[in-house]
């Protein structure tokens, strides 16, 4: 039984590690994008630079959105129960916006593979639409909330409880995570 309780205890660790990163992953894309935007609005960068930087940030947030569904792959056992519906529905929300499809289609290739030919700006404009709704600030307020992540609202808000729970469970320590 020991055995057993050292394995889900390790696996616990894990799963704590990855949802760290995420977080990290999701405040820093919108942040960075977010403190542009104001510099842009007084002239301090250039157009051009602004969506190339709009670009990075977005991808950023997909490949960790990306991150997330893969998560629930492989942990979704021990994600507590008062939090699995949650998780779920913030899984089937990442689907239906794109996520994958954008990933592996802008953040991942300049190729558009059944028409053969590069991907042109207005087909990642409208996947663009597609992921965000069409509202980037909306957009990036639901990932990450500087003014506060309320749970269930936000991104950020879900998995710091999912995390927050695994911690309290299994008595994680910021030292079991960061010493392995």
């Amino acid at each position: 039984m020991e055995a057993t309780s050292q394995a889900e205890r390790s696996i616990a660790i894990d799963a704590v590690d990855t949802l760290n990163d995420l977080v990290g992953d999701f405040v820093v894309g919108t942040r960075v994008l977010a403190d542009y935007q104001q510099d842009s609005r007084s002239q301090q960068i250039g157009e051009e630079q602004m969506s190339a930087l709009q670009k990075m940030c977005v991808s950023h947030i997909v490949i960790a959105f990306a991150k997330l569904l893969e998560f629930w792959e492989k942990y979704h056992q021990i994600v507590p129960a008062e939090h699995r519906d949650d998780l779920k529905s913030l899984n089937s929300q990442l689907r239906s916006r794109g996520t994958e499809d954008f990933r592996n289609t802008v953040a991942g290739h300049i190729w558009e593979r059944t028409q053969q030919r590069p991907l042109r700006n207005s087909e990642i404009m409208q996947m663009l639409e597609v992921l965000t709704g069409g509202k980037l600030r909306e957009f990036l307020r639901w990932v990450n909330d500087p003014n506060g992540n309320t749970y269930p609202e936000t991104v950020v808000s879900v998995i710091e409880a999912v995390r927050d729970s695994i911690v309290a469970k299994h008595q994680i320590r910021v030292e079991d995570v960061i010493s392995r």
